[in-house]
């Protein structure tokens, strides 16, 4: 006889139906099983539906689900889980994607991932405006911006996590929204003026535009570059400005950011190597982003470097960055930034979550025991209060087939 199902809400059960897994359509969303998810190889509670597979290996384990979107009739096309309120496929929010009111991770999670995909698509088809020449639409990344903001405000932690998510082959996609959203939550943090950083956000967003007018051979080169290639690489802030300069829609505080974002405070950065407060102060926010996202990145010529080890460069980096906001955001990210993967003496893996307040040590989900198989059931640990247990390094996104969009989707 199987377990009764997972406790979920009267109200969850009120709206959850009760049907066979072979019943089972792509779109619906399975809130409960017939046996506890704890009891299944599920990470979390909680399964949207999206492919066939999915439907063959849960009817590996259970014979009945509840769902909250009830089947259709035949040949219906199969309904998509239900969006966070206020959202629309082209990215222009209502009041609901505004609120400023504060919320659990876990509940923000939903909107932060929606924001980073509308913001992905918005990058890419910007930078394919670019490579063909044409005019770049520019006006949904104010909306972009916003969102962001508003998001940081509900809950600091949920857009950090997805600055996680990488992918070498779409580096430079990722790494401008990344800079934007880690330069967001740095300035929304420090208090920053809100039109300032509607301003700075937009600049952070299309940083990197200009490299798109870089011959490809150049920009993805697997080795090191030659002193040649080295200076047509450094002409990407100039293309950049004059790519967006052409539409005339953008501050000249966001374009600031786009030619200044590879300057140093101590001169030694370009293409004009200003010094000090010749720099913009966003574009100082947003270099720091810029760096710290590039070396805890894949790229086609360098591995990534832990979040704690790019911290301690960054700041023996002998005055490249301004150090007041080094160390705010080293404060705001933490050593471990959550969403990070790491390892501990013990041969356990798991992820870095938020916890009540900064502490010396991170709080971790558990999600592979010793031999690096899944734990169940799952724990939260404080490492604050187990001295004997040391992380011993920070993973990539996806080592031991953890992957951290498999359980941002659970958690949202």
């Amino acid at each position: 006889m199987k377990a009764s199902p997972i406790e979920i809400s009267t109200c969850m059960l009120r709206y959850a139906k009760k049907i066979p897994v072979t019943e089972l359509e792509l779109g619906m969303y399975v809130e409960a099983l017939d046996r506890p998810w704890l009891e299944t190889d599920y990470p979390l509670q909680g399964l949207h539906i999206k492919t066939r597979e999915d439907i063959a290996r849960l009817s590996r384990h259970v014979e009945y689900v509840y769902v909250s979107t009830p089947p259709e009739a035949p040949g219906t096309p199969p309904p998509a889980r239900p969006e966070p309120a206020g959202f629309t496929r082209r990215g222009v929010a209502p009041a609901a994607v505004y609120s400023r009111s504060p919320q659990s991770f876990s509940a923000e999670l939903a909107q932060a991932r929606l924001i980073r995909e509308q913001a992905r698509d918005f990058v890419r088809n910007i930078q394919a405006d670019a490579r063909a020449g044409q005019p770049l639409e520019q006006l949904d990344a104010r909306e972009l911006v916003v969102q962001m903001m508003a998001s940081v405000s509900r809950n600091p932690d949920a857009l950090v996590w997805f600055t996680n998510l990488k992918n070498r082959d779409e580096y430079t996609a990722l790494h401008s929204i990344n800079v934007c959203m880690l330069s967001v939550a740095l300035a929304t943090v420090r208090g920053e003026p809100e039109a300032d950083i509607e301003e700075m956000g937009v600049g952070a967003l299309l940083h990197d535009v200009g490299k798109m007018k870089v011959p490809m051979d150049i920009l993805h080169k697997p080795a090191r570059l030659s002193a040649a290639e080295f200076a047509v690489i450094k002409q990407h802030p100039q293309y950049g400005v004059q790519l967006l300069e052409q539409g005339s829609q953008l501050s000249e505080q966001s374009l600031r950011i786009v030619r200044e974002h590879h300057e140093r405070l101590n001169g030694h950065g370009y293409p004009d190597g200003l010094t000090g407060d010749e720099i913009s102060h966003y574009a100082q926010i947003v270099a720091i982003a810029d760096v710290y996202d590039a070396m805890t990145s894949d790229r086609v010529y360098q591995e990534s470097r832990a979040p704690g080890e790019v911290m301690k460069l960054m700041s023996r980096s002998r005055g490249d960055f301004n150090p007041t906001l080094l160390d705010q955001f080293i404060h705001t990210l933490g050593a471990y930034p959550v969403g990070s993967l790491i390892e501990l003496n013990t041969g356990e893996v798991g992820f870095v979550v938020p916890s009540e307040a900064r502490q010396p040590r991170p709080t971790m989900l558990v999600v592979l025991d010793h031999r690096k198989r899944r734990y169940f059931p799952q724990r939260i640990r404080d490492l604050n209060h187990f001295p004997n247990f040391r992380i011993v390094r920070t993973l990539a996104n996806g080592a031991y087939g953890v992957d951290i969009d498999d359980y941002a989707s659970a958690w949202s």
